[in-house]
């Protein structure tokens, strides 16, 4: 706070009226503790407020630190020097990131000559030196859905707390998933410029971090302007990140989907929307099953040449030819001219030649060619002299432009949605369409997928610089600012606004993090919920606020349109911290729903599905475990299943499990009273082994 002070002398925000208070006398007892002799120690500081007992209670904690960036060197700073995890304790650590010169300013744990080395490792080691006694477990992992084999159901019941220090919302709500689910404390907090704040977590006292209500709101960019009409690098970098998902991670997975279950695939196709947005699939999954045929590193050259010569040329290309220089607006209803299309924050494009001299033109072709390349579980190529060598020895030139009278329907019903502020396009069919997806679906039911090996779809990581994501995210968006006349970005920017990373200040980083620890003080001393403060910072304008934590969301009685019925909570008031337990062994489907009401409340089961579905499970329906009242095709599937394990099942409708030592599923579905009456239970948690 001082320090932010002095920067407020050169005239840079609101500095603090002559007098700041506060204070923590709540972890404070009227007498003090009989054991507060000094012990001769490094912590007899600490022992002299609080007393040995407690400071041997610090000693064995076992806490998590997620992330050790600017608020994770201060976390482990802080809990390393009072005593976290020296005698039959430890602080876990974990971070992929690799340290960057950008990085000095602010994480003070690293110096000059770690840039380049793990984070997590040269943290924990300038850590050590702090205080040799600390046991650190250091690992170099990022934390998600992807190392549930590293940091498994055992590693989180083994934790006495979490403490976040990450720079992105979809990381911390995968921890607060985590925390809540082993009913775990979490200490989480962030940093954006001289803002900051920070909430105290504690199972079944307050809500979760995804129940509060202002995590950040990500601002939402409307879909015309990405596509077709950007005007700030902002705009570029969203599209190129969207463009990212649609070419390396969805058509590799829908080809793994053809070639695992053709029957299946093109059941689910049905389910994707209208006719455009199945040809756009089948269009994607056949150039990838085509190349991947007779698939070589030379190959997907090609396949990146190809792209740029879409995207840069022909579908700029494709834009004038709809919307030319000269072009009008004109009103959706009445047809009365506007005015210039091509006007306000419209900016007439400009189309790419394919130039292997350019270096950001060359820079986008090797990106691309690489990501082609680890997709095809080939070799890539890293050297750029090399690789250029490759593409001129292929001597690939674009076929001559014309007009694509599918892609220019597209931006016309795009620019007309626009018009009437719809968020998405209707784009018409025509007699054409229905005959290109009948052939397409004809080929590709007829391809031999057989001796085809699975594609690997890549996974968005911004903190690798080796695996070619930012490269492309660089390349990609300052390609479309060129040609949208557009000031191009650093690949620093890119990964900031692609990655959605949250600036810092070491300011504001070392204050907060130094009121989240004291809070975690109140944790080890058990003080009762109202003791606990949550907190708002803004040091710039000397603006501090600390307020109790909010109670978790409790479930209340609601009426459902659907079962046009009042659905009650069951229990009453139950929260997200609550689960159902069923830890009855290995039961088939019967026998679970047969012994359920036993198990909560005599509660009846009326259908059973999966948890939680991934976007892309909700995307291609949820196939049921148990209806009560199947019909149609569901009949046989239930019947199917109704005598069968109810693991097994679950294999089979959605896919293997996260490991072979899983103990357990997580389900959900629609249940009722004994009365009848349609009531809402916690998320089920069945054990199926020990």
């Amino acid at each position: 706070v001082i320090a932010q002070e002095i920067v407020k002398k050169f005239g840079r925000y609101t500095p603090v009226r002559q007098w700041q208070y506060l204070d923590y006398l709540e972890l404070l007892t009227e007498n003090v503790p009989e054991d507060a002799a000094p012990q001769g120690s490094r912590y007899d500081y600490q022992i002299s407020i609080f007393g040995k007992e407690f400071q041997e209670k610090i000693f064995k904690q076992k806490w998590f630190i997620v992330g050790c960036g600017a608020l994770g060197c201060e976390y482990l700073k802080g809990f390393a020097l009072m005593g976290m995890g020296v005698k039959g304790g430890v602080i876990h650590v974990t971070d992929m990131d690799r340290i960057e010169v950008s990085n000095l300013n602010r994480q003070f744990l690293f110096r000059k000559d770690n840039v380049g080395h793990a984070k997590s490792v040269c943290a924990s080691d300038a850590a050590r030196l702090m205080n040799p006694e600390v046991n650190i477990n250091t690992f170099e992992t990022a934390v998600g859905p992807s190392t549930e084999n590293v940091f498994d159901d055992e590693f989180w019941a083994s934790l006495d707390g979490v403490c976040n220090a990450l720079d992105n919302v979809e990381a911390r709500k995968y921890t607060d998933s985590k925390i809540v689910f082993h009913g775990k404390p979490l200490l989480e907090s962030g940093t954006l410029g001289a803002k900051a704040n920070c909430e105290v977590i504690l199972p079944h006292l307050t809500r979760s971090y995804r129940e509060y209500k202002d995590v950040v709101q990500e601002d939402t960019i409307p879909m015309c302007t990405l596509r077709n009409f950007p005007h700030i690098i902002e705009h570029c970098i969203e599209w190129s990140r969207a463009q990212f998902t649609e070419v390396f991670e969805d058509p590799p997975k829908d080809l793994n989907t053809l070639i695992k279950d053709k029957d299946g695939f093109f059941q689910t196709l049905t389910k994707e929307g209208g006719v455009v947005a199945q040809l756009e699939k089948l269009e994607h999954v056949k150039e990838l099953y085509d190349k991947a045929v007779s698939i070589s590193f030379e190959n997907c050259v090609r396949m990146a040449f190809d792209s740029f010569i879409h995207q840069y040329r022909d579908r700029i290309k494709n834009l004038i030819h709809a919307f030319p220089e000269d072009a009008e607006k004109t009103d959706p209803d009445s047809g009365a001219k506007l005015g210039k299309f091509w006007s306000g924050s419209k900016k007439f494009p400009r189309s790419a030649e394919f130039d292997i001299d350019d270096p950001l033109h060359l820079e986008y072709v090797y990106t691309v060619s690489n990501l082609y390349a680890y997709m095809y579980n080939l070799d890539s190529v890293e050297d750029l002299n090399k690789f250029k060598d490759i593409l001129r020895s292929l001597n690939l030139k674009a076929k001559d432009w014309a007009p694509s009278k599918h892609l220019v329907k597209q931006l016309e019903a795009e620019v007309e949605a626009e018009s009437k502020k719809k968020k998405e396009a209707t784009i018409p069919t025509d007699h054409e369409d229905l005959v290109q997806l009948k052939e397409l679906k004809s080929y590709l039911q007829s391809a031999d997928v057989s001796k085809l090996k699975p594609l690997q779809p890549a996974a968005f990581e911004k903190d690798d610089d080796f695996n070619f994501h930012i490269d492309f995210i660089t390349s990609c968006s300052n390609l479309r600012a060129w040609n949208y006349h557009i000031k191009p970005a650093s690949r620093h920017q890119c990964k900031m606004i692609a990655g959605k990373i949250i600036p810092a200040l070491a300011t504001t980083t070392a204050m907060i993090t130094g009121v989240v620890q004291m809070e975690l003080y109140k944790y080890l001393k058990g003080l009762p919920k109202k003791n606990y403060c949550c907190g708002y910072f803004h040091l710039g304008t000397a603006d501090f606020q600390l307020f109790e934590p909010d109670s978790p969301v409790k479930a209340q009685e609601v009426y459902d349109v659907l079962e046009m019925a009042t659905v009650k909570p069951v229990p009453p008031g139950f929260t997200v911290w609550d689960k159902v337990v069923v830890d009855k062994g290995d039961l088939t489907v019967q026998q679970f729903v047969d012994l359920f009401p036993s198990i909560h409340h005599g509660v009846i089961v009326k259908s059973l599905f999966l948890a939680n579905p991934s976007e892309e499970e909700v995307k291609h329906g949820v196939q049921p475990l148990y209806l009560s009242f199947p019909i149609g095709t569901q009949k046989e599937l239930i019947e199917k299943n109704i005598n069968t394990s109810l693991i097994k099942a679950y294999v089979d409708l959605y896919g293997p499990l996260k490991s072979s030592g899983q103990k357990y599923v997580m389900l959900d579905g629609s249940f009722e009273s004994e009365d009848g009456d349609p009531v809402k239970i916690p998320t089920v948690q069945y054990v199926f082994r020990k």
